[in-house]
């Protein structure tokens, strides 16, 4: 007998998702922070539709995205300081604008917020963790808490049936279990973050812009609602320890964008260097990375703590599965395969973007900023989840659209009148524009009630859903189908064209669960689950 389900080791983002996901699911959660509060200040300052959209199961997304302001476009200024591209990002995602500037202590607030509603959720502050032990059938955790300035440190252990490492890039989880870190980039330069408060209301939040300047390449932008960042190469033969005050964050702003000191005021400034890297491996036995912790990027894509609230999602609803005995322990395999997979491009992409924005060679420069003015230059689209528990076709290769993010719209249910998520919830969804009740045999209908299942059915009928904007005409339509089913982590497992097709596709996401009934247990479910 287990002390917890699951222990996470870290209360970044990443953990606070998991956390979070898995506290309402009903699973024991113990969540060890080595520091003795909440940081405070933000970190993260962008996020993407996918992610405030997991936010609305994970806190309440009202506050959560409190301050956070849309950002239709992003610039990206040449070594002639003119525009050398505009991203367009006026779209929608997940029923969310698809970038957001944020405050980041919000986020962590709101989910912390939720998660302490969670009876079966404990989040011990100040914990650091020494060791963790992998017994076979249970982990080990054993770690050390200080109360108080000066006091001594008490040992604790308990025991988990899992434990995921979320404490960052020089996680001591990783260390333990000696996994293999591959370094994509040793990153030399180093760099100035510089928080401001917008005191002055006749100064607007900026817009976000990357000035590609070989004599000092820099980031300007909006952190939230009347906040606002720069993020400044070091240049020169300097100690740039020397310039760590905040005299010289308010004198560069003076300088380099024209805002006076006294319209300002600075919360953060600290000088650091990027990480491009990812661990050999995502899982030793019942342990399990994610987060920095498991992979690290710059910043020049605003992926890295999106990144680590996905690691989040994404195995929390295959915990609750494994957890609740409907799905054998063989399923977690996927978060490595899923995850470390999704996450390489965005490692490189922000690499690229880094190389991109970094270059000091004027020549090389006047190269760069030529070709993405010439119409040749594209951004690759945010990309798929590319294997896992996804519809295949017969050569078994994910069939497209699986591994997509599922859309989400206003719809009205029962009179009411909401985006989709707040009404029904989270977890799997099987939206639907034709009734299923004839092909849905009792099997499937169990399956579907097993894992918790939403069932949507499209149309002005009674006990049907109104797609107020279509959003799912829309998105059905453009891809051929009557149908599709997604995944508690948002992603599209398959889509289905007519009723039978849908039963089929109903019936291959049970057998991709792993789950544990056999004929022997369940002949009802043998076409459906096994």
């Amino acid at each position: 007998m287990t002390d917890v389900d699951v222990v996470v080791v870290g209360y970044g983002p990443g953990g606070e998702m998991l956390a979070s996901l898995l506290g309402r699911a009903g699973h024991r959660v113990l969540v060890f922070e080595q520091f003795p509060e909440p940081y405070g200040l933000p970190r993260m300052s962008t996020l993407d539709g996918e992610i405030a959209r997991l936010l609305q199961h994970a806190s309440d997304a009202s506050k959560a995205l409190e301050d956070s302001l849309p950002q239709p476009y992003g610039y990206m200024y040449g070594a002639d300081d003119k525009l050398a591209v505009r991203h367009e990002w006026d779209f929608t995602l997940c029923g969310h604008p698809s970038h957001l500037s944020l405050h980041q202590p919000n986020i962590e607030a709101a989910m912390d917020e939720r998660i302490a509603s969670f009876a079966n959720v404990e989040v011990r502050w100040g914990t650091t963790v020494t060791s963790v032990d992998d017994l076979g059938d249970a982990v080990r955790v054993t770690a050390r808490t200080s109360v108080g300035t000066g006091s001594e440190a008490t040992e604790q252990q308990v025991t988990a049936r899992y434990v995921v490492g979320m404490d960052g890039a020089n996680s001591t989880v990783r260390n333990t279990l000696g996994i293999d870190v591959d370094v994509i980039r040793q990153h030399d330069d180093q760099w100035f973050l510089t928080d401001f408060d917008i005191l002055d209301p006749a100064i607007a939040e900026p817009a976000t812009e990357i000035h590609m300047d070989p004599r000092q390449p820099y980031y300007w932008g909006p952190n939230g609602a009347r906040r606002c960042r720069t993020d400044v190469k070091v240049v020169g033969n300097v100690d740039p320890s020397t310039q760590l005050d905040h005299e010289h964050g308010y004198a560069w702003l003076e300088n380099r964008i024209g805002i006076p000191r006294n319209k300002v005021r600075i919360t953060r400034r600290v000088l650091y260097r990027f990480r491009s890297q990812i661990a050999a491996s995502f899982r030793k036995g019942r342990i399990f990375l994610g987060g920095d912790a498991a992979h690290a990027m710059t910043p020049h894509m605003a992926q890295g703590s999106c990144s680590a609230m996905r690691d989040g999602a994404n195995i929390s609803w295959k915990f609750d599965l494994v957890l609740r005995g409907l799905a054998d322990e063989s399923l977690l395999d996927s978060y490595e395969t899923e995850r470390m997979k999704h996450v390489l491009p965005f490692i490189h992409g922000s690499l690229a973007a880094w190389a991109a924005t970094s270059e000091e060679n004027p020549d090389a420069a006047a190269q760069r900023d030529a070709f993405m003015r010439s119409g040749n230059f594209t951004v690759p689209p945010i990309p798929p989840l590319p294997d896992g528990i996804l519809q295949r076709d017969e050569s078994g290769a994910v069939r497209a659209p699986a591994g997509s993010l599922s859309p989400q719209g206003v719809v009205v249910i029962d009179s009411r009148e909401a985006l989709l998520d707040d009404i029904v919830g989270f977890g799997f969804q099987l939206v639907t524009t034709v009734p299923l009740d004839e092909v849905l045999k009792e099997p499937h209908r169990q399956l579907l009630e097993a894992i918790g299942a939403h069932v949507v059915v499209l149309g002005d009928g009674p006990g049907q859903t109104r797609d107020v904007e279509g959003t799912y005409r829309d998105f059905l339509g453009a891809h051929g189908a009557t149908a599709y089913l997604s995944r508690p982590d948002l992603y599209l497992f398959g889509i289905a064209d007519g009723a039978a097709a849908t039963a089929d596709l109903v019936a291959e996401l049970g057998r991709q669960l792993s789950l544990v009934e056999t004929t022997a247990d369940r002949p009802d479910l043998e076409e459906v689950a096994l």
